[in-house]
């Protein structure tokens, strides 16, 4: 995930790290309920058939990214084994277009599935794009566009990175903003107060896009990171121009996800990122496909928003919020499972199948009443 340069932080969606015996009590659970037949009676159900499941992904690592993070990121072998699950079970992979529309409607095929990419960064064309070939498995990338313009890594993320991939360094980088107390990197709470006092800084100093790469290329030699290495893989940058024009028009599908990676309040901010969105993706793409679907960036979504999105012609917009989706349910609102390293073939295939969906879960995967309520008019 994204932010662009001056652009307020979102709230994170909700990618928790869950008690590993809670985790592995869920995976016994699951194994018996699919040795059970569970998994193919609720596949093969009308309930099932009703409802779409849509798949969420956010990175296919290029080197160590999924190390770094495995929440955001899966590698390319985990991609291709997801896909022949799918292939293998007999899902109906659907554009996201003819998805939304025909759950609507009531016209879904069995097993039906939708296939979704947040962001579009590099490791988009170079590492999913030949496992969707593969499977000739048509897929939607929300796209943002403004570091498609700029070509600099994006800076909140790249600077986790390379504290990450300099943790053994040792190193104490307080120099590079004056900080009075030290900087070190060698643990997960000492990176992300580093973190945080780096990004404080490059805030207070007004820091250019430009001006933050050149403080993270200071902060990679310190930690002895090669740098230009990161830069050469194309390591959390955006597809270039070229790259999003180049996507098979027949496989994917680019979509909505604003301009600077960011949900205002102020409604013609909000506007205006959808409309500067939509302007750049048809400049890359063509008006051939409405752009009518849309995500929200980091799953941050509110109760005002709708009216906003519908004003600019979205039909639908999905949320972070793990669920299959249903007619019943709002189309401004539609959930998306987020499939990651941790998720093993077992809980997979338990979303797939829908059975997943049946389980209870905690308060904070689902959807929040209070974004979504309308705030009243000031009077």
């Amino acid at each position: 995930m994204v932010r662009a340069h001056g652009a307020p932080a979102s709230p994170r969606p909700h990618f928790l790290s869950p008690d590993r015996s809670a985790v592995r009590l869920k995976e016994v659970v699951l194994s018996i309920a699919k040795s059970a037949g569970i998994f193919a009676i609720v596949r093969d159900s009308t309930w099932r058939r009703r409802r779409l499941l849509i798949l969420c992904y956010h990175g296919v690592s290029m080197d160590d990214e999924h190390q770094w993070s495995p929440t955001l990121y899966i590698t390319q072998a985990k991609l291709r084994e997801r896909l022949q699950l799918l292939r293998d079970g007999g899902y109906a992979i659907l554009p996201l277009s003819e998805a939304t529309r025909r759950l609507y409607d009531g016209t879904l095929p069995p097993r039906s599935v939708a296939l979704t990419f947040d962001d579009g960064a590099m490791d988009f064309e170079r590492r999913a794009l030949p496992v969707l070939r593969e499977f000739n498995a048509p897929a939607t990338l929300y796209l943002t566009t403004f570091y498609c313009e700029s070509r600099q890594p994006v800076f909140d993320t790249i600077l986790s990175y390379v504290l990450w991939k300099g943790r053994s360094s040792a190193a104490d980088v307080s120099a590079l903003s004056a900080s009075p107390v030290p900087l070190t990197v060698t643990t997960d709470t000492e990176r992300k107060k580093t973190r945080n006092a780096l990004h404080e800084y490059a805030t207070r100093e007004q820091m250019s896009a430009e001006e933050k790469d050149d403080l993270v290329a200071r902060l990679a030699g310190m930690l002895g990171v090669d740098y230009a290495a990161i830069l050469d893989r194309g390591t959390l940058q955006i597809m270039t121009p070229d790259m999003v024009r180049a996507l098979p028009a027949d496989l994917i599908d680019v979509q909505l996800h604003t301009h600077r990676h960011r949900t205002p309040r102020d409604h013609a901010l909000f506007v205006r990122e959808i409309r500067d969105n939509a302007k750049r993706i048809r400049e890359l793409r063509g008006s051939a496909n409405p752009l009518d679907q849309f995500c929200y960036p980091s799953g941050d979504y509110a109760g005002e928003f709708f009216d906003w999105l519908r004003e600019c012609d979205v039909r639908y917009a999905t949320t972070c919020v793990p669920d299959l989706a249903s007619r019943e349910g709002d189309p401004m609102l539609v959930p998306r499972f987020i499939d990651t390293m941790a998720q093993s073939s077992t809980v997979f295939e338990a979303w797939t199948s829908g059975v997943a969906a049946l389980l209870p879960r905690k308060a904070e995967y689902q959807l929040d009443a209070a974004r979504v309520a309308v705030p009243s008019p000031k009077a």
